[in-house]
């Protein structure tokens, strides 16, 4: 069997070994290497700690069943982030009014969006997996008004969180250890791009038409 052009080496070992061996060694590989991104949609989705640790649980238990079964054509990262989708969609309340405007490209700018939203938009700016919601393309147009790779950048890095290391898995008698922390330059580089992206969230804030009264 050929590996699929779309993957690379190391990720289709590791789907073949989740297919064929199941078991604790290859799902802790998949799970460990997933947990920030999957931290960062659930943390920004539902705002308090306590909360996503719970979601993460229940996602984990989730996830180990239906990983044995993820296709060997398709990246992995995408059928998480859709494994993640169905686990919570439905448990979020439908509706929800969008905001009008660009939105700041921050935490605090995507927690404007409706909760349903939110999660859509985060599970495709992590895991690179479109939901099948309209919706999430109109938070495209609020978060990332620039359309182009540094704007989307930007709200990666500032939604990007570090997964609490009681979210992980660690192979018994081995004490958790801290998450890594960021590097200097990744912090100068993020900071950059976040000034960058507010000034240009300024501007055209600034630029936006003034709804009449009538």
């Amino acid at each position: 069997m050929t590996t699929p052009a779309t993957l690379d080496l190391a990720e289709f070992r590791l789907l073949r070994a989740l297919r064929e061996q199941g078991g604790e060694g290859p799902f802790t590989q998949l799970w460990n290497a997933q947990a920030g991104h999957t931290w960062s949609v659930l943390r920004g989705v539902f705002g308090r700690d306590e909360e996503a640790l719970g979601w993460m649980a229940s996602f984990r238990v989730e996830l180990a069943q239906r990983a044995t079964s993820f296709r060997l054509e398709e990246a992995l990262a995408a059928q998480v982030g859709q494994a993640l989708y169905g686990h919570v969609h439905a448990a979020l309340p439908e509706g929800g009014m969008l905001p009008w405007g660009p939105l700041a490209p921050t935490p605090l700018g995507v927690a404007e969006l409706p909760q349903r939203t939110r999660l859509g938009y985060l599970v495709d700016l992590f895991f690179d997996w479109t939901p099948p919601d309209p919706s999430v393309r109109v938070a495209y147009s609020l978060l990332e008004p620039a359309a182009d790779t540094n704007a989307r950048l930007v709200v990666y890095a500032a939604c990007l969180r570090s997964p609490p290391a009681s979210a992980l898995i660690f192979p018994a008698g081995v004490p958790p250890q801290p998450a890594p922390t960021p590097g200097r330059a990744r912090l100068l580089l993020v900071f950059g791009l976040l000034v960058a992206m507010i000034v240009t969230f300024m501007v055209l804030w600034w630029q936006v038409p003034v709804r009449s009264a009538g």
